[in-house]
């Protein structure tokens, strides 16, 4: 089979979990939330409910990439947890975010006797006491991590502009954490060298995530790589850059050559967007000039519709030449 075909394979079957699968696990989620939360006389609202369908989606990916890599399918009991783990995020997020509260303030709030009133807190902790009862200590440990690298990114959101060394730090322990965390939702054990390799596949996904935000973090004053970026170009020539380290770190791990090449198959579905955005807000800065200017942009500019047939034809053709990459790596990583 050819690679350009088995590349519109993975699509179809990543639209089929994510639209179909995942579309009905989280509906009935909700639900379970819902009755949860009607004991209290509320309901979850539009947009938390958006946040969760988000979120739920994104660890139904990871599951697929990482169910891939060792070779065996996601377990009901798994899928399940992740469901759990998955809708949990966005609202420990929007705790710290929109209440400005620590992470031990909140982890102190979620262990008290008595959750209170407010919905976003009632919402968590039900889903952590979920999460709590369900998990290994070595996701409450990487929970913990992921709380930590949540408190840091506050500093996002100041005035001050935060240099550029220190703000990768940031934004990378902020994808590294979070995507350690859904990978220890599935059971078998992380092997050597496989941290190290999660963590540069979470930065390259948080700098995707981070470049189709663009819009939104400019206009609540957020910064990121690509609000504070002076050159584009540099920005796409480090994304690809960290896509190369991370191929090589994973095919040099110990699972099966044919798991790990299906996992970068994966992968490359996310690179491919990424590089569709990318290469749209690079229109946006005009040739020879160092200089990202995002005043004076439009929405419509900013924002990659990944909607759109051109783009998703786009996109098919990047991920294609992104597993070609793989043949492009030494011997000795392969």
């Amino acid at each position: 089979m050819s690679r350009y075909i088995s590349v519109v394979l993975v699509y179809i079957a990543i639209a089929y979990k994510v639209y179909w699968l995942n579309k009905a696990n989280t509906r009935r989620l909700i639900k379970e939330l819902n009755g949860h939360l009607q004991l209290r006389g509320i309901i979850l609202n539009q947009v938390q409910i958006e946040r969760i369908r988000t979120y739920t989606t994104l660890i139904t990916i990871t599951n697929s990439w990482f169910a891939s890599l060792r070779g065996h399918k996601i377990t009901p009991r798994e899928r399940a947890f992740s469901l759990y783990a998955g809708a949990l995020t966005p609202f420990f997020d929007d705790l710290t975010d929109s209440s400005r509260l620590k992470s031990d303030n909140i982890l102190h709030e979620l262990n008290s006797p008595d959750p209170g009133s407010d919905k976003n807190m009632l919402v968590t902790r039900y889903l952590y006491d979920q999460v709590k009862k369900n998990c290994s200590e070595e996701f409450l440990d990487c929970y913990n991590e992921v709380a930590v690298s949540q408190d840091a990114s506050l500093h996002q959101l100041e005035e001050s502009t935060i240099p550029d060394d220190e703000l990768k730090a940031i934004i990378y322990a902020k994808g590294a954490t979070s995507t350690l965390l859904f990978r220890q939702a599935l059971d078998n054990p992380l092997i050597d060298g496989e941290k190290a390799a999660i963590s540069s596949l979470g930065a390259l996904l948080q700098l995707t995530n981070d470049m189709f935000d663009v819009y939104t973090d400019y206009k609540k004053k957020q910064q990121t790589l690509y609000t504070n970026s002076n050159d584009l170009e540099n920005n796409y020539g480090e994304y690809k850059a960290l896509y190369a380290k991370m191929n090589a770190q994973f095919l040099k791990l110990g699972y099966e050559k044919k798991n790990i090449e299906k996992f970068l198959l994966e992968i490359s579905v996310i690179m491919g967007r990424g590089m569709v955005c990318s290469e749209q807000l690079l229109r946006c800065q005009k040739p020879g000039e160092n200089k990202f200017n995002l005043e004076g942009l439009s929405r419509k500019e900013l924002i990659c519709d990944m909607e759109k047939i051109s783009n998703i034809i786009k996109a098919i053709k990047n991920s294609f030449l992104c597993y070609k990459q793989i043949d492009l790596l030494p011997i000795g990583s392969r």
